[in-house]
């Protein structure tokens, strides 16, 4: 039968290393439908080369004619022998003068990524379907590409596919046919799914010392991934770590490391990375495995192929036979914990024995909580392994006996949580004190350590200095007073009082409990870049309800090194009567995020017309209560409040943002006026028309004619212009000035205005 062939080009490129890369090239192709940078395969979809195959029989012979086209690559690939497949790492480590490794994917995925060294013979078409007989145009290049050619001759062949299947079948039997010895032709075993392969073709070997990584356990700046099993993890691991194994113990019991990405650990590794991108985002990973060695290269190829950085992705030198590592375990019920707010009571109340283990230097500079003990552990160097810190060990041992019983419990302060608390635990069971994780045992830390702000503020020894509402209210704008308005950004910008400075620590989260929350450090690096401003006045502190924020706050400037006797709490917070009856200014980031909703909020635009001729906030409506000379006029007063009485329905239910030149006078007025009309719910964008972020939104669209609106029918009005009427529509039209007669009237008798309408402008 003669077979019709397909006109295809074929083109030939020798690569950088050698390689001599034949491809097929078809002008129809302009998208790629497979890619390498995630081979991950759902459960309920197959890969392209493990489609499982129809059986053949063992017994099925072969075509008896090789110079037949091979139509059956499966069948082809039985009749013969071929090497014995390879590992990934012996690929990666093979030598290059006896060893020749083929990359038969698409040639997309072997630029895309590939081992160093290796050379390009696809199998693959570009649409990432595979050759199908001997006669298609990929499967003649490869042959060209192969045949007497001096890269692979006299050498070994490792062959890497997608998946070390269907792909190195089919290339196996192309060399065959080119004439090359069976027996030296190798498949690479899981292809480029296996994770050695995948982390070599990366290209990277970051590393992290064991020191590093323990000096690193606190930080928000870096994630410790531990992906030893899970049974390691439980009985020791870096605190702060998170625990996603690609170990994990066989049905012999036996260790394993998972080989590729297709393995049931390595998914579930793969899909915590995709469901949770804020975690490793923005942040150094450092992996943690047994020894540094086969499971962070699996670790470090599956972060990267689901969306981490491959240069923010360290390996912990030494894993976790490090003796620093090992040093700073901790395990995963091996400390009881309280909270600060319940260590706090406890002191209040005798309830509990608090022991305070930080170091002399770092109590006095944080004050220490009222009825606690002190006993450092810690040097003045924030160490426990110098001869200081040996000498107040032994003191430890000497003298806590006869200050505590177990007649109650016990609560360890440390810096942090860890190593102070730890290092205390261990020492009081040493003396017979019960340190178990169990409903018996008496000793606990306190989460967080002298971390927490709750505990640093009850450690300040400040009571808030309260000032009231009224008191708050009244010190607006004076030079001497200074309001931090600590409430989630949100909460600031739709209402707070004037002049008041946005210095967040509550979040959608909620407050912030550490000096090591984002909140903490932005707030600390605010104060402490103003401090020499800030500190010279009275600091009110404005919150939800004058209580956990505030708090936060104040424990924050005193580690900032400020005197908490000028820091004061305003009690009742945003929630004082008369705080909410002040807090009238909206943000301009806040209007911006709210204009679109005219359904909610409505923008009034009060300055003159000219001015609002020359930009204005899409969407807002002008009424002006200033004239041409920016003077308040009664007539437009006047003619503002006709507007609003005939017009209420419009205003009532939403919430009125007034746009004025500064954010004074003309807002005061209105705001006035509309409260004198029944109309309460407004707000002054604070800074009015001066703000930049206002004048960013401005635009400029024209005046437009009353007469040419549709009424509420929808019919057109321009009609009317015929017998000199002008209707006025029923309802409130946004991004215009009110069209309403005796306003415009009113409006051209203070401002001296001409309006053309014909022309949908303002003529001065």
């Amino acid at each position: 039968m003669k077979r019709k062939l397909l006109p295809v080009f074929l083109s030939f490129a020798l690569l950088a290393n050698g390689s001599l890369t034949a491809f097929a090239t078809d002008s129809s192709i302009d998208t790629v439908t497979e890619s390498d940078a995630q081979t991950t395969v759902s459960e309920d979809q197959g890969n392209p080369e493990e489609t499982t195959q129809e059986e053949v029989s063992e017994d099925e012979a072969v075509p008896s004619d090789e110079s037949d086209a091979i139509t059956d690559f499966e069948t082809a690939y039985k009749a013969y022998t071929f090497g014995a497949n390879v590992s990934g790492p012996d690929a990666i480590s093979a030598d290059k003068n006896t060893v020749a490794v083929l990359d038969v994917r698409s040639s997309v995925n072997y630029n895309f990524s590939h081992l160093e060294g290796s050379f390009s013979t696809p199998v693959f078409n570009e649409d990432g379907s595979i050759i199908q007989t001997s006669e298609d145009a990929t499967a003649k290049a490869f042959t060209v590409t192969v045949t007497n050619n001096a890269n692979f001759q006299n050498k070994e062949l490792y062959l890497l596919c997608n998946s070390g299947a269907r792909g190195a079948r089919a290339a196996a039997v192309l060399l065959q046919r080119a004439g090359y010895d069976t027996s030296r032709i190798h498949t690479i075993t899981g292809g480029a799914t296996g994770l050695e392969v995948r982390y070599a073709f990366l290209g990277t070997n970051n590393a992290v010392t064991g020191a590093e990584a323990v000096a690193a356990v606190d930080s928000n700046d870096v994630v410790i991934v531990d992906v030893r099993t899970k049974e390691n993890f439980a009985n020791g691991h870096l605190k702060n770590s998170l625990s996603l194994p690609v170990f994990y113990l066989n049905e012999e019991g036996k260790q394993v490391v998972a080989e590729t990405n297709q393995d049931p650990y390595a998914i579930t590794f793969a899909k915590y990375v995709q469901d949770n991108p804020s975690t490793f985002s923005g942040k150094k990973v450092y992996v943690l495995c047994n020894s540094g060695q086969r499971g962070a290269r699996a670790a470090t190829a599956l972060l990267a192929d689901n969306g981490v950085d491959k240069n923010t992705i360290y390996t912990i030198t030494g894993g976790a036979g490090d003796e620093t590592v090992k040093g700073a375990f901790v395990t995963v019920d091996g400390y009881k914990f309280v909270s600060g707010t319940d260590a706090i009571a406890a002191a209040k109340d005798g309830s509990a024995y608090i022991i305070d283990v930080r170091s002399s230097k770092a109590q006095t500079k944080t004050g220490t909580l009222k009825g606690s003990i002190s006993q450092s552990l810690f040097d003045d160097n924030n160490k426990l392994d110098t001869a200081e810190a040996e000498a107040l060990e032994k003191a430890f041992m000497e003298e806590i006996p006869s200050k505590i019983t177990e007649d109650k419990p016990i609560y360890i302060i440390c810096n942090s949580g860890a190593r102070g608390a730890q290092k205390a635990t261990l020492l009081l069971g040493k003396l017979g004190y019960n340190t178990s994780t169990k409903e018996d045992g008496k000793v606990y830390t306190i989460e967080n350590g002298a971390k927490g702000l709750e505990l640093l503020y009850a450690m300040s020894g400040t009571d808030g200095n309260a000032v009231d509402g009224k008191t708050a209210v009244a010190a607006v704008g004076k030079d001497d007073v200074v309001i931090l308005d600590v409430r989630a950004t949100g909460n600031y910008g739709s209402g707070h009082l004037k002049g008041s400075i946005s210095t967040p620590v509550f979040n959608a989260n909620g407050v912030a409990k550490t000096t090591d929350d984002q909140l903490s450090k932005d707030f600390t690096k605010y104060v402490t870049d103003n401090k020499a401003t800030l500190e010279k006045k009275e600091l009110y502190l404005l919150c939800n309800s004058g209580a956990s924020g505030a708090r936060a706050a104040t424990a924050l400037l005193k580690s900032a090194g400020y005197n908490l006797a000028k820091v004061h709490t305003i009690t009742g917070g945003a929630k004082d009567a008369d705080v909410k009856a002040a807090a009238i200014y909206v943000s301009d980031t806040h209007v911006i995020n709210k204009m679109a909703d005219t359904k909610n909020y409505l923008i009034l635009d009060v300055r003159s017309t000219a001015s609002y001729t020359k930009g204005h906030l899409k969407g807002s409506l002008s009424l002006p209560l200033f004239d041409k000379d920016n003077k308040l006029p009664d007539d437009l007063a006047k003619a503002f409040t006709e507007y609003v009485t005939a017009h209420k329905a419009d205003f009532e239910g939403k919430t009125i943002y007034v746009l004025c030149n500064s954010g004074a006078r003309g807002a005061a007025k209105a705001t006035q006026l509309l409260k004198e009309a029944g109309i309460t719910n407004v707000f002054t964008i604070e800074n009015g028309a001066k703000s930049e972020v206002i004048q960013k939104h401005f635009v400029t669209d024209p005046v437009a004619d009353p007469d040419t609106k549709k009424d509420n029918n929808g019919k057109d009005n321009n009609k009317n212009q015929n017998n000199g009427k002008t209707t006025t529509a029923a309802t409130t039209k946004t991004g215009d000035t009110a069209p309403i007669a005796a306003l415009a009237v009113a409006m051209l008798a203070a401002l001296g205005a001409i309006i053309a309408f014909g022309k949908k402008k303002i003529v001065k």
